[in-house]
């Protein structure tokens, strides 16, 4: 019997979203990746959730405004059928979509984003998985950047090597869906103030922060840190907790610092009790 031939491979075209910090500036990266079969069905789209390649770029970047691209693509997902709606059976099928329709969606969605968003051409690409694509190009076009910083170990005890210890610790407990991060305070102290603190939950109606901290050599973040959750009180009910590396207690750098903490009434609380810490906590609301 002969052999049966192979499944022939699909058109597809996908798209990329870049954040730009200026249209006066060529400096972009890209953030997400929308993948379409030839017909204009959607097949899906991914975005990053490590937001730092952008706060490199831009450390007064909307954290808040480029969550909601994802949302936005979700409604691009929902309209996917065409533009007759999914109810009009004797409509032009899929394969009628207006390009054109398409490409005034995506232009509306830069619009929306007052510039911040910038959607590419489309660009051709064949595959016998869509699916199985459009993670490949995810990975190809996107998720290099993220690798490319975790190849660069981290100073242990630092602050970002606190963070990113904190950060584990929060997806072992499942906890890092629900947290807010990267959290503004200019609404708080003052317009454009770039400071902002690493993650936030609400579980009881009061909002409660966590920041990574090292005892040993962010004496001035801890000002800030002090300076920044003072404003915050007089205007909200809210708790902080400095989330630190383990260090000796007797150094007088680590002395100070907890010092500045302590007289803001902020909360310490080791690396090595993290685990205890967040098993301790309140479910935070969705």
């Amino acid at each position: 019997m002969p052999e049966p031939m192979p499944e022939p491979r699909q058109n597809c075209e996908y798209v990329l979203a870049y954040y730009a910090p200026s249209a006066l500036r060529e400096t972009r990266v890209a953030i997400g990746l929308l993948l379409l079969e030839e017909t204009g069905r959607l097949v899906g789209h991914r975005f990053t959730d490590d937001w730092r390649a952008v706060r490199c770029l831009d450390p007064q970047a909307d954290l808040n405004l480029l969550g909601m691209v994802s949302s936005h693509f979700d409604g691009l997902a929902a309209g996917a059928p065409g533009e007759h709606g999914e109810d009009d059976r004797s409509a032009a099928p899929e394969r009628h979509r207006s390009p054109e329709s398409f490409s005034e969606t995506l232009r509306r969605m830069e619009r929306d984003f007052a510039g911040a968003l910038q959607i590419s051409l489309p660009r051709g690409v064949q595959t016998d998985n869509p699916e199985q694509e459009l993670q490949r190009l995810f990975e190809q076009h996107v998720a290099p950047r993220r690798s490319l910083q975790l190849r660069t170990p981290l100073r242990t005890g630092s602050r970002p090597w606190v963070r990113a210890q904190l950060s584990d610790a929060l997806r072992r407990h499942g906890l890092w869906e629900r947290f807010e991060r990267d959290v503004s305070v200019e609404q708080f102290t003052a317009p454009g103030d770039a400071f902002r603190i690493d993650f936030s939950y609400r579980p009881n109606g009061v909002v409660q922060y966590l920041h990574a901290l090292s005892l040993e050599r962010d004496w001035t973040q801890a000002k800030l840190l002090g300076y920044t959750y003072w404003r915050i009180r007089e205007k909200t009910e809210a708790r902080l907790t400095a989330i630190v590396a383990d260090s000796d207690p007797a150094l007088p750098a680590v002395q100070s610092c907890r010092k500045i903490l302590t007289e803001a009434q902020i909360a310490v609380e080791p690396l090595s009790r993290v685990d205890a810490f967040l098993g301790g906590l309140s479910e935070p609301r969705p």
